[in-house]
């Protein structure tokens, strides 16, 4: 019991006992607790880069897991710091700021607006704010990609677990349910970071690397001694190549149509770059370099 007093949060996960695969439990409280200290060192970003978070566990009971963890701190060069009784406060900030973080998440089954992440962002900033051990009062936020890439990846922590599994964070103030059927995927991600879009298409010829022969996948080519995945949207060609009407292999090449989707983010860095092939204008087989010089 003492250690579980001092503990400052605890990972608890429901399950039917007897049930198959018993090392998804474990794989998911071991990916849950990843997911939190790389949450907890963009969180320190916010206050002093300098301050080292390490959790150390304190009990672990059986029945359901339950998972007992401790905050210990450590400071590299800062003589400011040292003179001050700042840990308990930031133990509480990073607590709470997960807390905040899975109550946020609590009946989403997806994020669409942006000013939701602006809004739980705004939240994190006045919670690091309220911590008060900076002499110069400079709490920055956190870059929404990085408070984005944290909410994948405690979300996808928890993939492994059965529906009859269930997930709570305890605090010694409250406990609250994690929502298992809230995902957030990459293409997410880019969409909620992006502020405009640039479409232009242009003729390439690519040299096919991988070719798609099952489904609509992305096919791999390359260009210019680089590898590209793109989707092909052009369905009659498609329909036509899965017929076996097309014969097209690994080291042939096509001159399509390219749009070239160029996605760009609120400070108007690139996001990302996308190719999407619109259009197969012609399929050049391979040639060997010494069928080519017969070919003279």
């Amino acid at each position: 019991m003492k250690n579980k007093e001092r503990a400052d949060f605890c990972i608890e996960i429901n399950f039917n006992k007897e049930s198959e695969a018993p090392s998804r439990i474990f794989r998911a409280l071991s990916d849950i607790l990843d997911s939190f200290h790389a949450f907890d060192l963009d969180l320190i970003q916010s206050i002093d880069p300098k301050i080292e978070p390490v959790v150390l566990l304190e009990d672990i009971e059986s029945g359901s897991v339950k998972s007992w963890l401790r905050y210990i701190f450590d400071v590299i060069d800062d003589d400011a710091l040292k003179r001050l009784d700042w840990k308990p406060a930031v133990g509480k900030y990073l607590v709470k700021a997960k807390y905040i973080i899975i109550k946020f998440l609590d009946g989403k089954t997806e994020i669409t607006n942006r000013s939701e992440i602006e809004d739980l962002n705004k939240n994190l900033l006045t919670l690091a704010q309220e911590t008060n051990i900076r002499q110069i009062p400079a709490y920055s936020p956190l870059p929404t990609e990085r408070l984005l890439i944290n909410l994948q990846r405690i979300t996808t922590a928890t993939d492994g677990l059965k529906g009859s599994d269930s997930v709570k964070y305890l605090t010694s103030e409250d406990s609250i349910p994690f929502n298992l059927s809230f995902k957030i995927i990459p293409e997410t991600i880019e969409d909620l970071m992006t502020k405009e879009t640039i479409k232009s298409p242009m003729e390439m010829i690519l040299k096919v690397k991988k070719p798609d022969y099952l489904g609509d996948s992305k096919w791999e080519f390359k260009h210019e001694n680089k590898n590209y995945l793109m989707k092909i949207l052009d369905e009659e060609w498609l329909a036509e190549f899965q017929n076996r009407q097309v014969d097209i292999r690994p080291g042939d090449s096509i001159r399509a149509k390219v749009q070239i989707i160029a996605k760009y983010g609120y400070d108007l860095n690139v996001v990302s770059i996308h190719h999407n092939i619109l259009e197969i204008i012609d399929v050049i087989p391979f040639t060997p370099l010494d069928q080519k010089l017969l070919s003279f």
